[in-house]
């Protein structure tokens, strides 16, 4: 799994409020667009201070990151070592995640425009770091699941991605929309978990077109997802 460097969270209210205004900023304008200046002036802070707490840009750009992610990503570690099964630790990890973006939409709006937008030199191998922890907890859930026989169907990897997809585009849409804590909510993250899990084919209909017998040995577990709105 990877690790990533520890870093200190702030020490102090004028540390948190240049972290929270340069997140504000770099969320709603990118990284490259929101300049140093403005990211002082919305602090109502000095140049000199700026570089009291972050070396560069780059520096400031990597310490909120870590401000926001570091211990969402140990919650989510200590959550999954308690949690028992590969269908419990899924939903868990989709719950997480949506409450964690629900909570501050700022953070995946952020995550999202940088990593997807053109390559920025010192940040995108940052970025595929943190990505890559994610990934690897992840891997890891659907890895036990294969062994113990819970998940068939593809390497752990593929079946990752896969998960991952589900998860990152409706964080993606829906953090982006009014009130996003109503709509990432625990009902939708574990119908989805379903929808992984069972697929949304008709009842007792397989991959392969053959339904089940009568005896139902292939039906399984139907999903029912919450409708989908745009609108507020």
């Amino acid at each position: 799994m990877t690790v990533l460097e520890a870093v200190r969270p702030p020490t102090n209210d004028t540390e948190e409020r240049l972290l929270d205004a340069a997140l504000s900023l770099f969320a709603e304008k990118g990284y490259e667009a929101a300049s140093v200046r403005e990211i002082i002036e919305a602090t109502g802070v000095t140049r000199p201070v700026l570089y009291y707490y972050c070396s560069s840009k780059e520096d400031l750009f990597k310490r909120l990151v870590h401000w926001k992610h570091d211990e969402a990503y140990r919650n989510l570690g200590k959550l999954i070592s308690e949690t028992k099964g590969c269908a419990p630790r899924l939903r868990a990890i989709l719950r997480g995640s949506f409450e964690f973006c629900a909570t501050d939409p700022r953070v995946p709006r952020l995550m999202f425009q940088t990593h997807f937008g053109p390559t920025i030199p010192g940040i995108a191998d940052f970025l595929t770091e943190i990505a890559s922890l994610r990934f690897s907890i992840i891997q890891q859930v659907i890895q036990d699941g294969l062994d113990a026989g819970e998940l068939t169907g593809g390497d752990a990897a593929a079946l990752s991605l896969i998960f991952c997809c589900i998860m990152d585009q409706h964080i993606n849409i829906l953090s982006r929309l009014p009130k996003p804590r109503k709509r990432l909510t625990p009902e939708l993250a574990d119908s989805l978990v379903d929808v992984f899990l069972f697929g949304v084919g008709s009842d007792g209909v397989g991959s392969d077109g053959v339904g089940s017998d009568k005896a139902g040995s292939r039906k399984r577990r139907q999903p029912s997802l919450p409708p989908f709105a745009a609108g507020p």
